[in-house]
């Protein structure tokens, strides 16, 4: 009997000494993750602060390798930015994000921020046409643009407008064409070569020529419904016209909106 307890017993003593060890290493490999995390959050809060927020605050948690953010920002634009950061941070395996965007005093100043952004984007032609809307801070954006960097550029300008908390566009992307490229050039340079428009700036231009394998609209606003006219009859007699689709509209018609 007394064998059996000492066998007994040493085993219980080599349980508690693999206990120990296993224990021992569990704690280590804590305090390694718990350092990993702390340096993670370090390098995260460089990162923003290097974003240069102004009175705008991020709060950042990590906890076994995954990353909280929370606070407000001004843009859309700076969200996505600090999101990013955080996922490309070295040690990173998962981002949680509960950053607000400020809000704008309301929806109509914001589509007259849109608008003077759009307006001023240096490479947005008559070729081009981008139209939208803002509901409860998030803007809709339609339209057609000749070339994927306008609208990576486009998207980009608006998402930095203070206020726009979302951005769904719907810009279609025309295709390259050398014959849409002469019709939309003869189209225009009829158009604005006529007497009937001389009145009007090319700065910013009434009427935007969209061709689209052949087929041409016309989005824009003109005084009179003799312009309108004339801009849909220049459009049909270029050659290689499948089809135009007159969006023009009248300011008349605006102010009875």
């Amino acid at each position: 009997m007394m064998r059996r307890y000492e066998s007994l017993s040493l085993g219980v003593f080599a349980s508690t000494v693999v206990s120990v060890a296993a224990a021992l290493s569990a704690v280590a490999m804590a305090r390694q993750a718990s350092a990993g995390d702390a340096q993670a959050k370090a390098e995260i809060e460089r990162q923003i602060g290097d974003l240069k927020l102004g009175a705008s605050r991020v709060t950042v948690a990590v906890h076994d390798h995954v990353v909280t953010l929370d606070g407000t920002v001004p843009s859309l634009w700076l969200k996505r930015e600090i999101i990013d950061l955080a996922r490309k941070t070295k040690g990173t395996v998962e981002v949680d994000s509960t950053i607000e965007i400020a809000r704008a005093e309301n929806d109509l100043t914001l589509a007259a921020e849109v608008g003077k952004g759009l307006r001023e984007y240096p490479h947005y032609t008559i070729y081009d046409f981008v139209d939208g809307r803002v509901r409860n801070g998030v803007v809709t954006l339609a339209g057609a643009v000749t070339t994927v960097n306008k609208q990576e550029e486009i998207t980009e300008l608006l998402e930095k407008i203070h206020g726009v908390r979302d951005l769904k566009n719907g810009l279609t992307l025309l295709p390259v064409s050398s014959s849409d490229d002469r019709i939309r050039a003869t189209i225009a340079n009829q158009i604005y070569g006529d007497p009937t428009f001389i009145n009007y700036s090319l700065a910013n231009p009434p009427i935007h020529v969209i061709v689209e394998n052949g087929h041409v609209t016309l989005f824009g606003i003109v005084s009179s419904q003799l312009e309108r006219q004339k801009a849909e009859v220049i459009a049909r007699s270029v050659l290689g016209v499948f089809s135009v689709n007159d969006r023009i509209q009248l300011t008349s018609e605006l102010r009875g909106r």
